[in-house]
C-alpha cells in the first residue's frame, strides 16, 4: 500500500457508507458500500489482497457518508448503475439485493431470489442480508409452514410430515392463504413496510367485571384512535372464549379496516378457541417475567422463542402484547369502579 492511500484511509469516515475507488485519471473503477468505511476501505487493501490486481490502479478514494447501511446499500447499486465502474462484475447483474418471492400456484411456493422478475410472482424485500433472511425464514416456518416443494396437493412432501409445509391434503386453499398472509406481515416487519397490527388482551377480577381489550400499531407505532374496549358478554372467567367473543365482535365492523396480523396474549389454550378467526393470528405468552428472555410465540402450527426473532419485529411484539394488557387492566379497574358506585 502507497504512503498517500494509507494516509487517505486514515482519515476515512467511520459511518456507514459508499466509497468510491478512482484511479489516475479520476475514472471510478470500483464501487462499495460498508457498514464502517474506514474499516472496509483497509480491508481491501491488506496484505493478502493485494494480488487483485485492480487495486494498484486506486490514486484517490472518494466517500459518501449515510444513516445506515441499508441506505448505503440503496445508494452503492443506483451509482453502480449510473457509473458502471469496471470492477463491479458482481453488481452489474443486479445480484445485490435478496428478495422473498411468492410464485403463482394455487399454494404458492416461497423462496428467496437476487432477481425479482418472473412474470406472476410476487415479491417481498429487499433485503440486505440474505443469509440472515434464509435463517429468518427457517424460525417462520415452524409458525407459518409454507410450501417449498414441487409435489402436488395429493403427494404430501417431506416437510409436510415434518409439520412444516402446508400445501397439501388435508389443508385446504383458503387456510394456506392465511398462512402466506402471516409470513407475509412479518417479512413486511423486517422490510420496514407499514402493516397493521391489533393486541387484544382480558383482564378481569376473579371472574368477574371482565373486559377485553384491543390495540392498534402501524408497524411499531400505536394509533391511539383505533384502541377500543369490550364488556365480555358471553362468559366471566374463561379468558379463550372471551378473547374469541371480542375478536369476533372486532370483525363485524366493517368500517374499521382489517388488520395485517393478531396477536393475543396466551398460548395453545388461547389459539385453539381462535381456529374460526380468518386473518393471521399468534399468541404471545409470558415466561416468569413479562420481557423477551420468557416470551414464547405461538401459531396454530408451532411455537419459537421470540428470541428467535429479529430484534425490531421481536419488541415491536411484545410493546404490542404489553399495551394490550395495560389498556385492558385499565378498564377493567374503571369498570369495577363504576359498577361499585
Amino acid at each position: 500500500m502507497n504512503k498517500s492511500i494509507q494516509e487517505q484511509i486514515q482519515s476515512l469516515p467511520t459511518t456507514p457508507g459508499v466509497y468510491l475507488f478512482k484511479n489516475s485519471d479520476e475514472e471510478i473503477i470500483y464501487i462499495g458500500k460498508a457498514k464502517q468505511i474506514r474499516k472496509r476501505v483497509q480491508s481491501h487493501f491488506s496484505s493478502q489482497k493485494q494480488s487483485i490486481n485492480f487495486y494498484a490502479q486506486v490514486v484517490f478514494i472518494e466517500t459518501i457518508p449515510t444513516r445506515t447501511e441499508r441506505n448505503a446499500l440503496i445508494l452503492e447499486n443506483d451509482l453502480i448503475k449510473k457509473h458502471q465502474p469496471k470492477y463491479n462484475i458482481e453488481l452489474k447483474d443486479d445480484k445485490n439485493y435478496t428478495f422473498v418471492s411468492f410464485s403463482p400456484h394455487d399454494f404458492p411456493i416461497v423462496s428467496t431470489t437476487h432477481q425479482p422478475k418472473k412474470k406472476g410472482y410476487r415479491y417481498n424485500g429487499p433485503f440486505i442480508s440474505a443469509r440472515e433472511v434464509r435463517s429468518y425464514l427457517k424460525h417462520l416456518r415452524k409458525l407459518f409452514p409454507y410450501r417449498t416443494c414441487i409435489h402436488t396437493y395429493e403427494k404430501p412432501c417431506l416437510y409436510a410430515d415434518l409439520g412444516l409445509c402446508a400445501a397439501h391434503t388435508p389443508h385446504t386453499q383458503e387456510e394456506y392463504t392465511r398462512i402466506l398472509l402471516g409470513l407475509e406481515a412479518f417479512l413486511s416487519l423486517l422490510g420496514g413496510k407499514r402493516i397493521a397490527l391489533e393486541g387484544y388482551d382480558i383482564s378481569h377480577s376473579q371472574g368477574s367485571y371482565a373486559v377485553g381489550s384491543m390495540v392498534r400499531f402501524s408497524s411499531k407505532t400505536p394509533k391511539k384512535d383505533m384502541y377500543r374496549r369490550f364488556k365480555i358478554q358471553s362468559t366471566t372467567n374463561n379468558d379463550p372464549k372471551a378473547l374469541k367473543e371480542i375478536i369476533s365482535r372486532r370483525l363485524t365492523h366493517d368500517e374499521w379496516s382489517t388488520p395485517d396480523l393478531i396477536v393475543v396474549d396466551g398460548g395453545k389454550g388461547q389459539l385453539a378457541h381462535l381456529k374460526d378467526i380468518p386473518l393471521p393470528i399468534v399468541a404471545l405468552a409470558k415466561g416468569l417475567k413479562r420481557d423477551m428472555e420468557s416470551g414464547t410465540l405461538y401459531s396454530h402450527y408451532g411455537s419459537i422463542p421470540l428470541l428467535s426473532l429479529p430484534p425490531l419485529i421481536s419488541e415491536t411484539l411484545l410493546r404490542l402484547r404489553n399495551e394490550a394488557h395495560r389498556f385492558a387492566i385499565t378498564y377493567q379497574r374503571l369498570h369495577h369502579k363504576k359498577t361499585l358506585l
